[in-house]
């Protein structure tokens, strides 16, 4: 029988106190929670559907293309036998907490593989310390289950690099399915990470292509029913994810601040979503346009530098948590990160990092495009945090050397 070794052992007690924590905060606190934003739309789009079995969004008298199924259905699930109010809101608090603490026992798993079991270790506990990454659990929006599905992704990207048959294939055609189905964003990513396995040769041809073509089957077996019913609901035309790049395009457009709430709601809309989307992505491409000829260097700073810093640097701490003020956890956020840089220059030799550092390239360029927002970079917090424990012990090790070299 196989032995379990201390650092598994550490895992689990700190999972399993913090989820204690975590509860019991909900618990106490849970009611306070609440954005009155997108989590009450979630909610507001989960009950129509159960009630009229329509999907919409914003608008409940027509049809959504606007956001993707899976998390109003999580929370259909549970709304079908408890009901609308505090019981269910309580009752998604408590699952996106077991999905967390799994999330981070995934971390664990997916930073042995990467460096080793006490950066594994060292990262979850950084994760768990992390007071932001409290409200995944807290708050009713999708990062909690993007964050489990994208996790169990690149764990499986990881099996199937290892060992390409078809099963780890089919797994990873449903689990991409299953990620895209929460948040679109992470769409183009498995083709990067098809691009790398080609360029490092880590998987011979007769394996890939095999590999590929049953990849592609589940996938796009998953996505058929979206894709059938947004050509039903839009009179015919194709819609592969959703359409609703409108304002987030626009909002990227607003070089180093965000319009106030009294200036987005002077702008001229209609009552109808896919026009104002349609018209948010005319104005977004005219303002870039112009901002780039009239205002060159604020406009290209702010597309590069600019977005950049505000995606890896804002903090996502939109409420208040045990009267913790704002100061700790950006002190604690500011100084994880430069860690993690660090970290990531140490490790620029270790190809097993290369697939989490493909994942950050890639949400940060997009990101760059769009709307850069602290929300959007915390589930892949964790994943960087095991670079900022590979830089606490490189560090470590290196005081240590200095230290029996004093002593010699």
């Amino acid at each position: 029988m196989k032995q379990i070794s201390k650092s598994v052992k550490l895992v689990w007690l700190v999972l399993a106190i913090s989820f204690v924590i975590k509860v019991i905060v909900i618990l106490s606190q849970g009611s306070s929670f609440i954005l009155d934003s997108d989590d009450v739309q979630y909610i507001q789009t989960a009950k129509i559907w159960l009630e009229t079995g329509n999907f919409t969004y914003n608008d409940p008298s027509r049809p959504t293309v606007f956001i993707t199924p899976a998390y109003p259905a999580f929370i259909a699930f549970f709304m079908s036998f408890l009901g609308d109010g505090f019981v269910l809101e309580q009752t998604i608090r408590i699952v996106q907490t077991l999905l967390v603490t799994a999330s981070f026992y995934l971390l664990f798993i997916i930073g042995r593989r990467v460096f080793d079991e006490r950066t594994a270790l060292i990262a979850v506990i950084l994760s768990v310390l992390y007071i932001p990454l409290w409200h995944v659990s807290n708050l009713i929006l999708t990062e909690a289950l993007f964050t489990f599905l994208l996790f169990l992704l690149v764990y499986i990207a990881m099996k199937a690099v290892e060992s390409p048959n078809m099963g780890w294939a089919a797994a990873f055609g449903l689990a991409w399915a299953a990620t895209l189905y929460v948040r679109p964003t992470i769409a183009l990513w498995p083709g990067l990470f098809l691009l790398y396995i080609m360029y490092r040769k880590l998987v011979p041809w007769k394996k890939l292509i095999p590999c590929l073509c049953v990849t592609a089957v589940f996938f796009i077996a998953c996505l058929m029913p979206w894709w059938i019913r947004n050509y039903e609901v839009s009179g015919g035309t194709f819609i592969p994810l959703t359409k609703s790049g409108g304002s987030p395009l626009l909002l990227g457009s607003f070089p180093y601040h965000i319009p106030s709430v009294e200036e987005m709601r002077s702008w001229p809309r209609v009552d109808n979503l896919w026009i104002n989307d349609e018209n948010d992505v005319r104005w977004a491409k005219a303002r870039i346009a112009d901002g780039f000829q009239s205002k060159p260097l604020l406009y290209a700073s702010w597309y590069t530098i600019g977005k950049f810093a505000v995606f890896w640097g804002d903090v996502y701490y939109w409420l208040p948590l045990m009267d913790i003020p704002l100061w700790v956890p950006v002190i604690m956020h500011e100084l994880l990160v430069l860690a993690a840089f660090v970290g990531i220059w140490l490790a620029r030799k270790n190809r097993r990092a290369d697939l989490l550092l493909l994942l950050f390239a890639y949400m940060s360029i997009l990101h760059m495009v769009y709307f850069p927002l602290s929300r959007y970079a915390i589930p892949l917090l964790p994943l960087l945090f095991l670079f900022s424990a590979h830089a606490f012990i490189k560090w470590k090790e290196r005081k240590s050397k200095s230290k029996l070299r004093v002593r010699a």
